[in-house]
């Protein structure tokens, strides 16, 4: 998702298709994978009440960062040009700070990764020896 975002901001032309093209799959995956997290990682017991939680990130992200920041941005980027903005550079800080945000996740996942890999290791392990 990074990479998407990073080549939206880069503003060569043609270069929003294939960012858009980059992140919807990224985003696609992301939602068709998350029952499945979700269910490994916490269980299934609770499963929908978390995985509804879990769910109440995007909404928010999405009015954080589409209303509240890049909003602010764009407002900070027209004065001077009137009410509108055109170009690449209006929205260019905006899409590198999603980035850096998508960058995080991305640490943050691998960080889960690592830390669940012996767990999965033992699991598959002992899956292995029975048959």
């Amino acid at each position: 998702m990074t990479i998407g975002h990073l080549i939206i901001a880069s503003g060569f032309e043609g270069n929003l298709y294939v960012g858009s093209v980059i992140v919807g799959i990224c985003y696609g995956s992301q939602w068709s994978l998350m029952p499945t997290i979700t269910s490994e990682l916490f269980g299934v017991k609770h499963m929908g009440t978390i995985y509804n939680t879990i769910s109440i990130a995007s909404p928010m992200g999405s009015y954080i960062f589409s209303v509240r920041l890049i909003g602010y941005i764009y407002d900070k980027t027209i004065i001077g040009e009137g009410n509108t903005c055109y170009g690449p550079h209006c929205f260019r800080l905006s899409f590198v700070i999603i980035a850096s945000v998508a960058f995080l996740g991305f640490l943050v996942s691998c960080v889960l990764v690592f830390r669940t890999k012996k767990l999965y290791q033992h699991i598959f392990e002992k899956r292995l020896h029975r048959t």
